[in-house]
């Protein structure tokens, strides 16, 4: 009797797991299904996709043909060309923007490019240059875009006639060279707002000195304005005020002080002596 209610207890234990695993596929079937299908389709993608990337890279179709430029200045198509390598009938599939743009960057005059694909067969480089906007010495001869960057040395080809900034230090630039951009980037803005005015042509600028953080303007015909800090607005106002007096009478200034800390409202004139005793003759 004991034999015959184990093998009885054996065959409802078979057929709790034949009900189990039928339960489990009911269950878990079609999810483990849709996770088979999805992992064939993906491989067949993959394959599909490598395919035809090896096409691609092998066909005529995607060889450039043009090239196209634009924002050159100073910089050349030729030598943007050169130092890329972007050569007709590379595959544009091949072709590897960053790496483009990097080498296209290290043109002196060249701030910023973007290289784009334009499939089936042409490329376009969109460039921006630096605006030089004064000249700088750092032992060498730099020259300034407007954010108070020396992006290159000067070379005899440049043909710039730029104001000249002076009192910068080039141990000071290597140490703190943020801190330095900024206070010329600063003496820029100084020089814009100025050269927005109704100037001559001898009250062009031809300097901008720097003594910590006052700014000196400085004219190609020799005049001297001493800004100080701060208030540009105020004070150009003043110096064409003053200018506009001082032409009236007949008058004019070596040196003109914007610069009273103690008196902001005041300006300070130191006129120019007359051309008889500039050159030691006097009038009868």
């Amino acid at each position: 009797m004991a034999f015959g209610k184990s093998k009885n207890r054996r065959r409802v234990d078979t057929a709790q797991q034949k009900e189990a695993v039928k339960g489990a596929v009911r269950t878990h079937g079609p999810s483990v299904l849709k996770g088979l299908l999805a992992a064939v389709l993906t491989a067949g993608l993959v394959w599909g996709g490598l395919e035809l990337r090896a096409w691609a890279l092998a066909s005529p179709r995607f060889q450039l043909q043009e090239v196209n430029f634009t924002g050159l200045n100073r910089a050349s198509r030729a030598e943007l060309v050169k130092l890329s390598g972007l050569a007709l009938g590379q595959n544009l599939f091949a072709l590897e923007v960053p790496v483009l743009e990097k080498a296209m960057l290290q043109h002196p005059w060249v701030h910023s490019v973007q290289v784009t694909r334009h499939f089936p067969a042409s490329v376009s480089v969109e460039v921006v240059e630096h605006t030089p906007e004064a000249l700088v010495v750092l032992g060498d001869l730099y020259v300034l875009n407007g954010e108070g960057e020396p992006f290159k040395r000067v070379t005899p080809g440049d043909g710039l006639d730029l104001p000249l900034v002076t009192g910068v230090v080039r141990e000071d630039y290597v140490k703190e060279p943020a801190a330095v951009r900024e206070r010329l980037k600063a003496a820029l803005e100084v020089a814009r707002s100025y050269s927005a005015l109704k100037i001559g042509r001898h009250e062009r600028l031809s300097e901008l000195r720097l003594d910590g953080a006052s700014l000196a303007l400085v004219t190609v015909g020799g005049q001297e304005v001493l800004m100080g800090e701060g208030n540009t607005e105020a004070k150009l106002s003043k110096l064409t005020r003053v200018r506009r007096e001082l032409s009236a009478k007949g008058l004019a200034a070596d040196v003109i002080h914007l610069d009273n800390r103690a008196r902001p409202g005041w300006v300070a004139v130191k006129l120019s002596s007359p051309v008889s005793e500039r050159n030691g003759s006097s009038t009868q």
